[in-house]
């Protein structure tokens, strides 16, 4: 392999390693105590060095939330496909959400961070609540593909589909954050917080 050869390829590793190393920071001290001069140290490099490879911490932080928000949709295509076989459509929808809060409270505090940032470049990955979310967002449109199979009245228009769909996805999203900030919460009223949430959203899809 010749050096033009390599140097993209190193140099792709190069950001990957500082990537990961901001991840691990993160995850310890969360995003307002990342720093460039923290990452540096973690890698053993100079600072200078990693403005080579990106802009400054903020690149950075809007890389690493891109890139979380993209492991959690993958997870939930995966969560889908598994309960998704030849159920009926309550069941399917229920234990779609269920897996999804599951999953998501696994991360905690990441979760948190991709999902409560505005920043414009990660709102372009996480915004779910503007007309046609469907078709651009993954997680919105998997909720929709659930909400299609129920024989609903209300549920016969595809604008009607989607804006059940936000609803559902964002009573989740509240949940989940406030479980997440309650964390010392008991595993009995976790369940039946997630039960009594379950059984209002099926509720709200067969009206």
């Amino acid at each position: 392999m010749t050096k033009e050869q390599r140097q993209p390829r190193e140099r792709e590793d190069m950001k990957k390693m500082i990537l990961q190393a901001a991840a691990l920071l993160i995850a310890k001290d969360g995003i307002e105590k990342l720093s460039i001069r923290k990452i540096a140290e973690r890698i053993e490099y100079s600072p200078g060095i990693i403005y080579h490879y990106f802009q400054g911490k903020d690149e950075i932080v809007v890389r690493y939330l891109q890139q979380k928000y993209t492991d959690m949709v993958a997870g939930l295509q995966s969560v889908q496909r598994k309960v998704e076989h030849e159920l009926p459509a309550e069941t399917l929808l229920r234990q779609s959400l269920e897996q999804m809060i599951k999953m998501t409270l696994s991360t905690g505090v990441e979760y948190r961070n991709v999902m409560l940032n505005d920043t414009p470049a990660v709102l372009n990955y996480t915004a779910v609540l503007f007309k046609g979310a469907a078709q651009e967002r993954k997680a919105i449109g998997m909720l929709c593909q659930c909400l299609s199979r129920f024989e609903s009245k209300a549920l016969r228009e595809e604008s009607s589909i989607e804006l059940t769909a936000q609803v559902i996805w964002s009573a989740a999203f509240g949940l989940i954050m406030r479980l997440i900030v309650e964390k010392d919460l008991p595993e009995e009223q976790v369940e039946v917080l997630t039960s009594c949430y379950l059984d209002s959203m099926v509720a709200i899809a067969i009206r």
